[in-house]
């Protein structure tokens, strides 16, 4: 089913800031000065999409997360850890929930609609995309907020350092190894007609190790078939965790005729469960300045197998 994409919402590293957002938009709302800084993100993306929602306490929201609040998470567990059962903290606690951000957002924006969390690892955003046009298909809501958020730690980037995933400090992401990012993003989704559509959102799995990204063999037919959309010009948006992935993508784009654009934003969103909504937000933007008729297909990977794919489009009136 198509849907229409009403607003954009993007909280990210600036140029040169390694992944990791160094500074986080004020917030005008007293009660969200105490945000923390997972939901503060998640919060400041969902603002900016929704400049065109009609009616926010009929709004449905779903919140994709990969890890949730590790700082809360962490701070929880060690108080547990050095003190106690007795001493963990019941603030900490309540933040690290995953679930926590949505209940936060619905709060502060005043929504009644349904309220839903979804956690798929490296496709975090993609399955929150996948539930919200479930809702709009099934007449469970008119306009659904996507929102999708997580953080940098000092505790996961040393898990990923410690399973050997990462890059070597000063070496780009897709030459070779993963970059951590941060970041959130967020869209408004609806029924009506509108120029800037979310045509489909796939995801699938493939058998491979835990630690390992999808063969060429088993990308492959989904990225051919996305990068083969009828339109006047196709763009893709690569993963590009590493080197050998991102010569796999290049080499099923090649076989596409008229081959199209290709370009990665892995160096700039990092490497995180909710990068996949970063680049679909991104790719929107793109391809809203492009001709009548344009197409982008957004390609999103996980460890482990897990492939997926956004196709956006937009036509001017």
């Amino acid at each position: 089913m198509k849907v229409t994409l009403l607003g954009l919402g993007l909280i990210a590293p600036g140029v040169g800031d390694a992944g990791r957002v160094r500074t986080l938009p004020q917030l005008e709302d007293i009660r969200a000065k105490r945000l923390p800084r997972l939901e503060h993100m998640a919060l400041a993306a969902a603002r900016q999409a929704l400049a065109s929602a009609t009616d926010l306490r009929r709004l449905a929201l779903v919140f994709g997360t990969g890890y949730g609040g590790l700082t809360a998470t962490r701070d929880f567990l060690e108080g547990v850890a050095t003190r106690g059962p007795e001493f963990g903290s019941p603030l900490s606690f309540q933040q690290s929930v995953h679930h926590s951000p949505a209940g936060q957002i619905s709060i502060l924006l005043g929504s009644r609609g349904p309220a839903l969390t979804t956690s798929a690892r490296e496709l975090s955003g993609e399955s929150a995309l996948r539930i919200a046009t479930t809702l709009l298909a099934t007449g469970r809501a008119e306009e659904v907020l996507v929102v999708a958020a997580d953080e940098w730690t000092p505790a996961l980037e040393a898990g990923y350092r410690a399973f050997g995933s990462l890059a070597a400090a000063g070496q780009a992401a897709s030459s070779g190894g993963l970059r951590m990012g941060e970041g959130a993003a967020a869209v408004l989704l609806a029924k009506r007609p509108g120029s800037l559509q979310l045509e489909t959102c796939t995801m699938t799995g493939h058998t491979c190790p835990v630690l390992a990204f999808p063969t060429r063999e088993q990308l492959r037919p989904l990225l051919l078939e996305a990068a083969g959309t009828p339109g006047d010009e196709m763009s893709v948006s690569l993963a590009a965790p590493n080197a050998p992935v991102h010569e796999a993508e290049l080499s099923v784009l090649a076989e596409v005729t008229p081959r199209p654009t290709a370009w990665v934003d892995t160096e700039t969103f990092g490497f995180h469960p909710s990068a996949g909504l970063l680049r679909t937000v991104a790719a929107a933007m793109r391809v809203q300045a492009g001709p009548v008729g344009s197409a982008c297909a957004v390609h999103g990977l996980a460890l482990g197998g897990g492939q997926s794919i956004t196709v956006l489009r937009h036509v001017r009136a």
